[in-house]
């Protein structure tokens, strides 16, 4: 091993062409949160922030968790280790078997939960909006729609499914597109339903597109050596490798997202927008976590879910230190700039049609605590994936039911201090304490970790983004005072700030040569 791990991976061939891939996943995720972004728009426009909407996102709640629990991010965290590791040991029909097997079980048991979730949802709902339970109006919206929005889950599963095989033979573009026409089919089904539909057709619209994401990565499956299809295997030995693998994901996952439901509970107390005004901010807030921790974490997974194969120890632990460190790069500077700018980037996404200015500063306010979490937030996702690729995924659910239990008392004590922003900072000091706990276990588990070149690393970069995030506040300013408050002047505002901010920092990062350009130089190269 060299000196420095970090450089060793950059320079390696196999370096280069995953920082090209994660670029490319890049791309392809700001594409969609392009479209995501005018979906965001246009929802604020015609439905505001009011009691509708609220009904809405509490109907998505029980799906959406179900969709990240069980039916694509568990799949994907229990079938790519499995999958890529026999890839790596030539064993490409076994995986396929493994593939076809996981199909089928998931069609026949998530078709199954899907109906009973719709026969008993008047049952199901109450629970996870105690503050509606006596509004029936409310609650019959909220059950009406959840029932509309439940298939969503069997078709998102059998994506997560076809995109664990394709990330794991390193195909990661189709997967990263596919989001782009599940917004656009959103986008048709607001603009062309909201008279005659209200908010109906932004459910009408999730359940087209999900069905469209899955159809155009199919094609994607020819010419790797298997096919999908029916199978029964379940007695396979590596079918319950994904089995046993599938349960602690689930928890774990299912543990992290609980906080997310456990916030809706809390804000369901705050009035009819209260969940809607929470939501709106926490779309935003993941807007550079999509981009980029999520990118990152995609490629990386199934690279580290073959070096685990290899029993690489010092390679993982290169390669997840690499990871860490670029997502913190990434990520600081990003949640910088939110910080600072977090009223004018919410009045600029959202205050159209029905969205008013209180709405505004009701959304900027859990933006702005949302923001602290941010980078901790997608290091944690990285951390817990390394720990999937191990074949450990018992440790981040200890550490996610820790954290499930500080979450509940923090929101407790923070709403009475901060009111709805108490919400997103118990979610930011949640998400700081968690990255905490899971490094220390991954030390514990590799037998070391390279703690101190993150640190360093860390606390560089927080240095050189408070002055490009000043330097973003100044040039708002002064742009802001100048223009006035149009859309267009709006727009030039946030965007000659962002400019002025991200040059700074390159400027800066390149002074004090910090490693993390030469991946993005590399990847250009490649």
């Amino acid at each position: 091993m060299s000196e420095n791990p970090i450089i060793e991976v950059e320079s390696a061939p196999a370096g280069r062409r995953l920082a090209t891939a994660a670029l490319i996943v890049v791309g392809a995720t700001a594409a969609s949160r392009v479209f995501g972004y005018a979906r965001e728009i246009l929802t604020a426009a015609y439905f505001g922030a009011g009691a509708d909407m609220s009904a809405f996102d509490v109907a998505f709640l029980v799906p959406a968790t179900m969709q990240i629990i069980i039916a694509q991010a568990a799949l994907s965290a229990a079938l790519i280790p499995v999958f890529a590791g026999l890839l790596e040991k030539d064993q490409r029909q076994e995986a396929w078997l493994v593939a076809r097997t996981i199909f089928t079980l998931v069609t026949l048991v998530m078709g199954s939960l899907v109906v009973l979730c719709i026969i008993f949802a008047p049952q199901i709902m109450p629970l996870f909006a105690p503050g509606y339970r006596d509004d029936p109006v409310m609650m019959a919206e909220i059950v009406r729609m959840t029932r509309l929005l439940f298939p969503t889950v069997v078709f998102l599963a059998l994506t997560g499914i076809v995109a664990s095989i394709l990330n794991s033979f390193e195909h990661f573009t189709l997967p990263a597109v596919a989001p782009i026409f599940w917004n656009i089919i959103i986008l048709a089904a607001i603009v062309f339903g909201h008279e005659r539909l209200g908010v109906d057709a932004l459910a009408w619209g999730i359940l087209a597109g999900t069905v469209v994401q899955l159809l155009i990565q199919l094609p994607a499956l020819r010419g790797r050596g298997g096919r999908l299809g029916w199978s029964l295997a379940w007695r396979n030995p590596n079918v319950r490798k994904v089995g046993a693998l599938l349960l602690p994901v689930s928890v774990s996952l299912g543990l992290i997202n609980l906080n997310g439901v456990v916030d809706v509970q809390f804000a369901s107390f705050l009035g009819t927008g209260g969940v809607a005004a929470m939501t709106f901010a926490f779309r935003l807030y993941q807007l550079p976590e999509a981009l980029f921790a999520i990118a990152v974490g995609t490629v990386l997974f199934p690279t580290l879910s073959r070096i685990a194969a290899r029993g690489d120890r010092d390679r993982f632990r290169a390669t997840l230190t690499l990871g860490v460190r670029v997502i913190f790069f990434l990520l600081i500077p990003a949640s910088a700039f939110v910080l600072v700018l977090s009223e004018p980037i919410v009045r600029l996404a959202y205050e159209h049609g029905r969205f008013t200015a209180e709405n505004t500063e009701l959304v900027s306010s859990a933006l702005f605590f949302f923001a602290f979490g941010s980078a901790f937030s997608g290091c944690s996702a990285l951390l817990t994936r390394g720990f999937f690729s191990l074949g450990r995924p018992w440790l981040p659910t200890i550490a996610a039911i820790g954290n499930l239990a500080v979450n509940a008392v923090l929101n407790w004590y923070f709403i009475k201090i901060f009111g709805l922003g108490g919400i997103p900072l118990s979610t930011s000091v949640v998400s700081v304490i968690t990255f905490v706990v899971l490094l220390v276990l991954m030390r514990s588990e590799l037998g070391g970790i390279d703690g101190r070149t993150i640190l360093r690393s860390g606390v560089t970069v927080i240095a050189v983004s408070a002055v490009g995030a000043a330097t973003s506040y100044i040039t708002w300013m002064g742009v802001d005072s100048w223009l006035g408050r149009g859309l267009a002047p709006q727009i030039l505002a946030i965007g000659s700030a962002f400019a002025a901010g991200a040059t700074v920092f390159m400027i800066l990062a390149l002074a004090v040569r910090m490693p993390e350009l030469q991946l993005v130089r590399k990847a250009r190269r490649g």
